[in-house]
């Protein structure tokens, strides 16, 4: 993913679900996983919180990218995007664009 649109070149083999038939899972660590934790926490609040998550990561893996941030700054600009964007509850068309706007603002001034 971070090298999309490019394919990074490897020599490992081409990954067969058949060969793994029985897979497990455990819950997150958020802890780790902070940017999961504020997916889950901007899905279970609604409004015009998920825009202001999706807008504001877009901005910071482009920052991080263009090599102005470091990767466990990710969660940082997400975090004080949602906390400076006014939440609203209402999810029209035209408060989902005017969140993503104020949101990626705050994750360039970030």
């Amino acid at each position: 993913a971070i090298t999309y649109p490019h394919r990074l070149k490897n020599t490992f083999p081409r990954f067969d679900f058949l060969d793994y038939p029985n897979l497990t899972f455990e819950k997150p660590d958020f802890s780790a996983f902070r940017n999961l934790k504020l997916a889950y926490d901007s899905l279970e609040k609604g409004g015009n919180s998920p825009a202001i998550l999706n807008a504001s990561n877009e901005v910071a893996v482009a920052r991080f990218l263009n090599d102005e941030i470091r990767f466990e700054q990710l969660p940082d600009v997400v975090e004080h995007a949602l906390k400076n964007v006014g939440y609203e509850k209402s999810t029209n068309l035209d408060a989902l664009v005017a969140s993503d706007t104020e949101a990626r603002k705050f994750a360039l001034e970030f």
